[in-house]
């Protein structure tokens, strides 16, 4: 029964990594992410997503299996997209304070301001499932990845000595946005610190 539930899961994974480009998908993804930011996981029901996509409740079960099926594939796609754009800043053009700012901006910036127009935001965060909680690991994964090329470009020292340099420098990045929370800034100041961070980095890379 566990490896049948873990072998569903795992299907669900990669159904949600191969469908991410398809539109009808997304415009549900939207939908329900705007539902249960209003309504909070626990009161939006398919019904509200259905109406909210445009869409009969039957269509949306061809999709979708249920609630916990749309809201586990629209925060894995949420945090791919967020991820995508985040990388994407690390190789625009411009200095590595501006590059790591949008890298933090795009990621936990715009994260922080969509889960902060939500009274529902704990409920909607202790609403994911292990299996999504996993998959979103899986996504920030390709986010630290992504974090670590840009690291060696920008300070391509060898030995050992520059890689803890540059394993140090990952590690702030990742761990200094989750401490900025600690007192539920507002959006603007949550912001300022990502960039005070950026800037403390790239300062740092660049000496």
């Amino acid at each position: 029964m566990c490896q049948a539930v873990e072998m569903a899961a795992d299907q669900a994974s990669d159904d949600r990594i191969g469908q991410r480009g398809d539109p009808q998908r997304r415009a549900i993804h939207a939908a329900a992410i705007g539902q249960f930011s209003e309504r909070g996981f626990s009161k939006t029901s398919m019904a509200d997503i259905a109406e909210a996509a445009g869409m009969s409740r039957p269509a949306l079960y061809q999709y979708f299996r249920n609630k916990a099926d749309i809201f586990a594939s629209a925060f894995v796609a949420l945090f791919n997209d967020h991820v995508d754009l985040a990388l994407g800043a690390l190789v625009e053009g411009g200095t590595n304070t501006q590059r790591l700012d949008g890298f933090l901006q795009r990621f936990e910036g715009d994260l922080w301001e969509q889960m902060a127009a939500s009274e529902h935001s704990e409920e909607i965060m202790s609403a994911k499932s292990a299996d999504t909680a996993e998959e979103i690991q899986q996504v920030v994964a390709r986010l630290r990845s992504g974090l670590a090329a840009f690291l060696a470009k920008a300070s391509p020292g060898r030995g050992q000595a520059a890689s803890a340099r540059r394993a140090e420098w990952a590690e702030v990045l990742e761990l200094s946005p989750k401490g900025f929370k600690f007192d539920s800034p507002s959006v603007a100041d949550y912001r300022r610190r990502l960039t005070t961070l950026a800037r403390s980095v790239a300062a740092d890379i660049d000496a």
